[in-house]
């Protein structure tokens, strides 16, 4: 029944995210759905997985908008190369609200979440302030919001989410470069590696945990 509700929600969350991220009317994009197409699907499909990720209590709808707001930055970034404050401040404030709700009522680790948003954000601004230029600061920013709902999980799936996303950012950026997809030169947006990170981690983290602790085996 639950899930009868979310998935119309995500193919919503979807189009607005297309919306939001590209500015083209609602119109324009049921007459011409193309990509608006597509990211209502993978939202949609995305809210349908949350609750056998997250469970069913009470901070779920935080994750749900959690989702929303990520897959909105990661079309934004891909698209402009910017993860702008109008969406990030909104999204990180009202997640920390839905999210401090949801666990005051199921007595969750909220002191353990904000300790994660801040870990990653200083991790990502020591390494901003590093590359000189590298990494842009809406990164950075970014970074507090998934470091808050991964560490929510686990320390382990805050860990996971750090070194899944410079992983991912590694081999995409390399297979760019060797096939020249684009100029060593062309800037490169790391705000979905770093979303992909955070997804990975939720999803599996406590298994790469186990796998990595068990040497492997």
């Amino acid at each position: 029944m639950l899930l009868l509700l979310l998935i119309p929600l995500g193919l919503a969350a979807g189009i607005v995210a297309e919306h939001v991220a590209t500015d083209r009317p609602f119109r324009e994009m049921a007459e011409h759905p193309g990509r608006a197409a597509v990211v209502a699907a993978i939202t949609a499909a995305l809210f349908g997985i949350a609750p056998f990720v997250i469970g069913i209590d009470w901070v779920l709808p935080a994750y749900l908008w959690f989702l929303a707001v990520t897959v909105t930055l990661t079309l934004t970034d891909i698209d402009t190369k910017l993860i702008p404050n109008r969406i990030l401040f909104p999204g990180i404030v009202i997640g920390a609200v839905l999210l401090t709700v949801g666990a005051l009522i199921e007595g969750g680790p909220i002191l353990r979440a904000y300790a994660g948003g801040a870990g990653y954000f200083l991790v990502l601004l020591v390494v901003a302030l590093a590359a000189r230029g590298a990494f842009g600061f809406g990164d950075v920013k970014l970074a507090f919001l998934l470091g808050m709902f991964t560490a929510y999980r686990s320390w382990e799936t805050l860990i996971v989410a750090v070194f899944a996303a410079f992983l991912l950012g590694g081999i995409v950026s390399l297979i760019i470069i060797v096939f020249r997809i684009r100029d060593r030169k062309d800037a490169i947006p790391f705000g979905p590696y770093l979303v992909g990170g955070a997804y990975l981690a939720l999803v599996w983290a406590g298994r790469i945990a186990d796998w990595y602790l068990g040497g492997g085996a």
